[in-house]
């Protein structure tokens, strides 16, 4: 399998300036728009967690609200095996 490249031209430092100015519009809409992304996925609404889940923790079992150890908020990873 030929994993030959397009390499992209060169071309003078005006051309350069004027694509990497075009660029950057580009990147900073991208930006702007995971930034409000990143937001309306914030303001989602939550649900309440009504099961009484235990977990292994390194002293034992421990229960969803004891894993906060007095914090707002906790990041939980799952993993399906």
């Amino acid at each position: 399998m030929n994993m030959t490249m397009k390499m992209p031209p060169i071309v003078s430092r005006q051309d350069w300036e004027a694509a990497h100015k075009a660029m950057l519009v580009k990147e900073k809409a991208t930006m702007r728009a995971r930034d409000a992304l990143s937001a309306e996925r914030r303001r989602m609404p939550w649900t309440e967690v009504d099961k009484a889940y235990v977990f292994d923790g390194p002293d034992g079992k421990v229960s969803l609200l004891d894993l906060f150890e007095g914090r707002r908020q906790l990041i939980v990873y799952r993993a399906f095996f």
